[in-house]
């Protein structure tokens, strides 16, 4: 693509002296979901042109697209499990930070589509979030992480994991928003109600215990389709 092509991307510093305000309403615009942005490890970007579909207020139709089709896997079939070798993942830059991070249990997990076998991979690791060392589960499809889990402040004794949702166009589920169809039969709370301290986030997620391979693996598919990568 010609670089004059790619949108110009703009901090929240920069977006929060356009639109005159403190940078903290931007960082809540953003966390709901109301301004799409994306992140470059723990830092918020947008660009000018979803910027200006916030300004325009065109994100206001966005929940309901979401609402538009029902996808679900085949009822009644589980994901075949199978343990394999601990392993060490190198995040690309916009991934993870260019850092290699080490997960200690490994599983691969395989599902029948139609006659069509879907794998995916989820690892067991550890990273600092919201202040503190957690326990962090992260699903990949191919090379690409689909899901992220997050350890509760009190995993140790509930075994609890957070993941958030995205909708769509990337954004996250806000409490305001209906919840998807595709969620209806998941624990969903939310995020910083297990996961608290700096930066957590406050918008929806899915909370799984650490041992509910399922239901995580269900919420990596349901974002694959999301992503449409499968």
């Amino acid at each position: 693509m010609p670089e004059n092509d790619l949108p110009k991307i703009l901090t929240v510093k920069e977006i929060a002296t356009y639109l005159k305000v403190d940078e903290d309403t931007i960082l809540n615009e953003l966390e709901k979901g109301r301004l799409h942005g994306f992140k470059v490890a723990d830092q918020w970007r947008c660009s000018n042109t979803d910027l200006l579909a916030y300004i325009r207020g065109d994100w206001k139709g966005v929940e309901s697209d979401q609402q538009k089709s029902h996808i679900a896997s085949p009822a009644g079939t589980r994901w075949e499990l199978t343990e394999i070798d601990a392993f060490d993942f190198k995040w690309p830059k916009t991934g993870g930070g260019n850092v290699t991070e080490h997960y200690d249990k490994a599983f691969e997990a395989t599902k029948d589509f139609n006659g069509n076998p879907l794998t995916f991979k989820l690892g067991f690791g550890n990273r600092n979030v919201a202040e503190l060392l957690r326990r962090k589960v992260t699903i990949w499809y191919g090379n690409r992480a689909i899901v992220e889990f997050t350890g509760s402040n009190d995993y140790a004794n509930n075994g609890l994991l957070a993941g958030v949702i995205r909708l769509r166009n990337g954004a996250q589920l806000s409490p305001s928003q209906k919840i998807p169809d595709e969620y209806k039969n998941f624990k969903i709370q939310r995020y910083n109600s297990i996961v608290k301290g700096a930066r957590a986030s406050t918008n929806m997620a899915i909370i799984v215990d650490k041992d509910d391979l399922q239901t995580m693996l269900e919420h990596a598919y349901i974002r694959a389709v999301w992503k449409k990568l499968v």
